[in-house]
């Protein structure tokens, strides 16, 4: 009984202490779980963020009170939220405008040519004549060991980056003598996101805008060209890798991950794109022939896919179904937005 006594006596417990953990601390806003559907959708959040402001006593309130930080830090928590949201956010009513529109015909005006002048090359006399004079010398290196100018191949005597016409870079041979189905993907590749990276920025018209964010380069490559953008298609895995592949032109840039121009100013024409496929083209050819495999391009006929928005074929032009002819025969050539291929190779 005296033990009863004694625990009758014991003082009760209060209730625990609750104590916030460092990473509660820094919430300012109840979580909104992935379940449960938000204030506003994605879309109309995504269009009006950029609106957002805080309340002033001009809106027409009496009293504004400011329960965790005064009038000065909610501005700037509000203002660095809405910077932020710009880089992360796409702007879903996005259209191409006038730059884009001239560049891209243009572009497509000036492949058409090139592809013209890549087959009249191939059937040429004048390719015939230097095919003949590269055998002779191969011949004369092989009586001749030792004498590194005569093994040189006449490709490599064209100075890339000193050539002035890229259709006649030595004696009526064009830069792009050499290219193969994955060289024109490439430059096409090049161009597309060097456009967008430009487009991208004449048409936000917003300098907190800062590019094309990883996540959404898809969604305005589609805007811009009609088409989707898989890296599988190029032989990779992921969007990295795939800008690695034309990192001459174009990265992600690693702090921010937005789709950055490599080129140092504004490029009034395509010429640089296709020395830099030449270029990259060489040092995989040199890389192959000294038995790198790693160096091969393993692209699916997609890599040059047709627009879904396309112009009606033209006359005597083949459908996107015959992008890869019977066979497994790769295309001559790109086929840039809004053309069709055509017949024959090259």
């Amino acid at each position: 009984k005296k033990d009863e006594e004694m625990e009758e006596e014991k003082p009760e417990e209060g209730p625990p202490q609750v104590e916030l953990t460092e990473e509660e601390k820094k919430m300012w806003f109840r979580p909104v779980l992935a379940s449960a559907s938000g204030d506003l959708t994605a879309s109309v959040m995504s269009q009006s963020f950029g609106s957002f402001t805080i309340p002033t006593e001009e809106d027409g309130f009496d009293d504004i009170r400011y329960e965790w930080q005064d009038a000065e830090g909610s501005r700037e928590y509000l203002a660095k939220w809405v910077q932020e949201k710009k880089v992360t956010s796409r702007i879903e009513d996005l259209q191409p405008g006038k730059w884009f529109t001239e560049k891209h015909a243009a572009w497509v005006k000036t492949y058409l040519e090139w592809q013209k002048k890549h087959k009249e090359y191939n059937s040429s006399p004048a390719k015939k004549a230097k095919e003949e004079a590269k055998k002779k010398r191969e011949q004369e290196r092989e009586k001749e060991e030792g004498d590194d100018d005569d093994g040189k191949d006449a490709e490599m005597e064209i100075d890339i980056h000193g050539c002035e016409d890229v259709c006649n870079a030595s004696d009526g041979e064009p830069l792009f003598a050499h290219f193969t189905f994955e060289d024109w993907a490439l430059l096409q590749l090049r161009v597309e996101l060097y456009f967008l990276t430009v487009a991208f920025m004449k048409d936000a018209d917003d300098p907190e805008r800062l590019g094309v964010h990883e996540q959404h380069l898809n969604f305005y490559y589609n805007k811009y060209f009609k088409k989707t953008l898989n890296p599988k298609h190029f032989g990779v895995n992921t969007t990295d890798e795939l800008c690695n592949m034309v990192k001459d032109t174009v990265l992600l840039s690693e702090d921010t991950r937005i789709l950055t121009s490599q080129l140092a100013e504004e490029t009034e024409t395509t010429d640089i794109f296709m020395k830099f496929t030449e270029e990259q083209r060489r040092e995989r050819r040199r890389r192959i022939d000294a038995g790198d495999e790693t160096a091969k391009l393993k692209f699916s006929a997609l890599a040059m896919q047709h627009p879904q928005a396309a112009k009606p074929a033209a006359a005597g032009l083949v459908g996107a179904a015959a992008a890869r002819p019977v066979g497994g025969a790769r295309p001559a050539g790109p086929r840039p937005a809004g053309v069709q291929w055509g017949g024959g190779g090259g």
